[in-house]
């Protein structure tokens, strides 16, 4: 059996046509649910994209694997992945990830031959907002499926679209109602469109019969019923449950739903037993092919969530929980305590009415975080004050500790981040002085705050109102307050080196690859003003120095080999070059072809130029590329297929021209029309 795993960024269960969402368009999904297993409760531990995969290929909770938070974590090579299990069974493993949160730098790529983060080729500076949508992740696997599709595999594909901004295409957004939930409707359903035509490519190739397929969401979405919009803060049901579905109607002839509680630790460890693959002693979830089988577990289990987003991003409380029986809970200075059986909208907060309970239960989650940490901090006993010293920074502090945390709830904290967030919108709406005057008011209400968010909108006001020095000066700010927040290290570098302070850009970056090794933007401008002082071969090693942190940014490779032709090493030039070539995305790419394109017409190497610009215009017919490829033509001695392509450039395109291209274009078909003679 071939085995393809799908997650769904941002994609909570109740949103799906078979976990009875009415207005949901998904009948891919829907059919695979018809027809095989269904899991009804499924959970993520963790409400973030690269914690939660790591324990879907780990089969570990958050404190056993230790990835707690996107960006500045990564994956240990001493963890067992599932890639590297079906590797090592002689399958050939392959994924394609479509977004910057799982680049192959935060380690996801462990045992994968194959994998794909190639995300905006344009852009060098790789950021949060660096993603593919749904039909992109279809081209990529489908090219690699006509290659590879007859051997046998393990494919991992990662769809982002549900994660916001929402803006699925119009031909599914118009099936919606234009807001937030019907937007984001919208994208669960070209995700939909996108596996069905997955499906039905691996139905023509005769691969499906063949192919165990598990679907499931990384974590879910809240939309304000818990005064969060959006996720990464707290871990309410809307967070937590996603979609869970087993798919091969020749392993799973009887389609069944399975309600007992289940989490995405268990998927690994099923998979091992499936393909009769040793389970890894490390795992810390449970076989759930009894369950697949039809011998459905008697007892709910008791799973561990938490949260460090508020912790780390905003210095609030950490938020840990349990869920055990029908209920969950969750340590924080307010704590919080629901029935999940007879409440599952979380209203009712039960810690004073159930407080033994709660006691209880924060005694099984001080155990489960001791027990699964590998700190070996024994729970059982009373604590030292290292023991409690090592469970906080694990995320644990006790509801029930007479030193109550001076931290802030993150129920209190989102509210600030609310409002803060709306002057953010009204900034990038052009309202500044409203969102001047309503920040102001804000800080003079809570003079103690410092949240990221605000040092956010503050900078853009004043890069808006082109302060330079005060955008500075409250980057400086913020990096005192919120010393772990990369963005704002990255952000001054950049600013200080508009400001041509380039020593001080340069220390700027410096720091911020101490706190974050992997920040591949600061190496990348460490490389700009290495060349600006004209340090050719210091600015060369620090983007290759960069490459090996993102070794498939096609925009660092074509930078190093523009910096290859200053140095005048043009064999290495050439040879980046004919590597770009062959990259499939390249070749799709109208504007990086035509990029290459420059470069071997500059080497003389014209038959090349003039293949990869006869691409382009197939690709995307624009003034600037039909103009260099009537130009390279006409250096290749084809006068008339040139004078044909120039004339289509000013018949067509000729407001897309400078006046001096206009210029050359009007003498070049002046000239050619005599060259190649009469019609």
């Amino acid at each position: 059996m071939n085995l393809l795993i799908v997650t769904i960024d941002t994609c909570r269960a109740d949103r799906i046509g078979a976990y009875g969402h009415p207005a949901a368009r998904t009948p891919s999904l829907d059919r695979l649910a018809r027809r095989g297993i269904l899991f009804e409760n499924c959970y993520t531990s963790v409400p973030l994209t690269l914690p939660s995969h790591c324990s879907l290929f780990t089969g570990r909770f958050p404190v056993g694997h230790q990835v707690r938070n996107n960006g500045r974590y990564f994956l240990n090579p001493s963890q067992i992945t599932l890639a590297e299990k079906m590797k090592d069974q002689g399958y050939m493993t392959s994924a394609v990830v479509a977004a910057f949160v799982l680049l192959a730098k935060f380690g996801l790529d462990q045992g994968f031959d194959s994998y794909d983060d190639t995300l905006d080729t344009h852009r060098a500076y790789n950021n949060f907002n660096s993603e593919m949508t749904a039909g992109e992740v279809y081209e990529k696997f489908s090219r690699w499926f006509d290659k590879n599709g007859q051997q046998k595999f393990f494919c991992w594909l990662h769809f982002y679209d549900p994660h916001a901004p929402y803006a699925p295409p119009r031909e599914y957004a118009d099936k919606f109602p234009n807001n937030a939930e019907g937007l984001y409707d919208g994208e669960i359903a070209y995700v939909d469109a996108t596996i069905g035509r997955i499906l039905e490519d691996m139905e023509d190739n005769g691969a499906l019969g063949k192919t165990m397929i598990v679907v499931c969401g990384d974590h879910g979405e809240a939309f304000g019923e818990h005064g969060e919009f959006e996720h990464g803060v707290f871990c309410y049901e809307e967070a937590l449950r996603v979609p869970l579905i087993f798919y091969n109607e020749r392993l799973f002839p009887k389609a069944r739903s399975l309600r007992r509680r289940v989490n995405l630790v268990d998927v690994m460890p099923t998979l091992c037993d499936l393909y009769a693959v040793e389970i890894p002693d490390s795992v810390q979830g449970r076989s759930l092919v009894r369950s697949l089988r039809g011998d459905e577990e008697k007892t709910e289990r008791t799973f561990y969530v938490e949260s460090l987003y508020g912790k780390e991003e905003m210095n609030w409380s950490p938020l840990t929980g349990v869920v055990a029986g029908p209920y969950k809970y969750l340590s924080l200075p307010q704590p919080e305590l629901y029935d999940l059986e007879r409440d599952r909208g979380e209203k009712n907060n039960l810690f004073l009415d159930k407080n033994d309970v709660a006691r209880e239960l924060d005694g099984v989650l001080k155990k489960f975080i001791a027990d699964h940490s590998g700190s070996g901090v024994a729970a059982g006993r009373e604590l030292t004050p290292e023991d409690r010293e090592h469970l906080q920074s694990l995320g644990y502090i006790s509801a029930f500790s007479n030193r109550s945390p001076e931290t802030i709830d993150p129920k209190q904290g989102i509210v600030l981040d609310n409002e803060i967030k709306a002057r953010l919108r009204e900034v990038e709406e052009g309202k500044i002085a409203e969102a001047e005057s309503r920040l102001k008011d804000f800080i003079l209400r809570n003079p103690a705050a410092r949240l990221p968010a605000l040092y956010d909108v503050e900078y853009l006001i004043q890069v808006k109102k082109n302060r330079p020095a005060e955008a500075l000066a409250v980057l400086e700010k913020a990096m005192a307050d919120c010393p772990r927040v990369d963005r704002f290290y990255i952000l001054s570098a950049m600013q200080l080196f508009k400001m041509n302070k380039d020593g001080d850009a340069e220390r700027r970056c410096h720091a911020l690859l101490e706190i974050n090794p992997l920040f591949a933007g600061a190496y990348i401008l460490l490389g700009e003003i290495y060349e600006k002082r004209n340090d050719i071969e210091g600015a060369l090693a620090n983007v290759r120095k960069a490459l090996e942190i993102e070794p498939h940014n096609i925009s660092l490779k074509i930078k190093s080999a523009e910096l290859s032709i200053i140095q005048k090493n043009y064999a290495s030039a050439l040879a980046a070059f004919d590597e770009l070539s062959d990259n499939a995305d390249v070749m799709r790419d109208a504007e990086l072809l035509s990029k290459i394109a420059l470069f071997h017409t500059q080497f003389g190497t014209l038959d090349k130029a003039e293949d990869l610009l006869r691409r382009a215009v197939r690709i995307a017919p624009k003034g600037k590329y039909y103009f260099d490829f009537a130009l390279v033509l006409a250096k290749n001695k084809k006068m008339e297929e040139a004078l044909k392509n120039m004339e289509i450039v000013l018949s067509l395109y000729s407001s897309e021209l400078s006046l001096d291209e206009l210029r050359i274009a009007r003498q070049a078909i002046q000239l050619w029309k005599q060259t190649s003679g009469p019609d």
